[in-house]
Parts: C-alpha cells; sequence; structure tokens
C-alpha cells in the first residue's frame, strides 16, 4: 500500500492529502461565481445636455482604454 501520514493522531493516505491541497488551491484560484456583477452608478445631472456631456465622456473614456490595452 501507498505511504500515509499522521496528523493529529490519525493516519491519513497521502492521496486524501493531495485532492485536499488541489481543492483548496481550487477554491482560491477561482473567481467567486455567485459575486454580483458590478453596477455603473447612477449619473446625477442637472440638465440633459449635462448627461449627454458625461455620457459621452466616459464612452471616449472607455474606447481610449481598450486601444491602450490592445
Amino acid at each position: 500500500m501507498g505511504s500515509a501520514y499522521v496528523i493529529f493522531g490519525k493516519t491519513v493516505p497521502a492521496h486524501y492529502i493531495s485532492i485536499a491541497t488541489l481543492s483548496a488551491a481550487l477554491l482560491v484560484a477561482l473567481p467567486n461565481p455567485f459575486a454580483a456583477a458590478q453596477t455603473t452608478p447612477k449619473i446625477n445631472a442637472s440638465s440633459p445636455e449635462e448627461e449627454k456631456f458625461i455620457n459621452d465622456y466616459l464612452k471616449k473614456a472607455e474606447e481610449s482604454e481598450k486601444k491602450e490595452q490592445h
């Protein structure tokens, strides 16, 4: 039979330790699927022109950010 370790007075097979290690690593590495999606905050503009200006500015900023990433 394969090797075993004594942990807290109990004999634990090596494959149990490897399965626990891989499971713990996956839980840490994978993102949380239940996390809420990030939402953009509401724009509280005092006029429609201001809201349009803010939306255009944000759109241009996102486009320039995408260009920098590529």
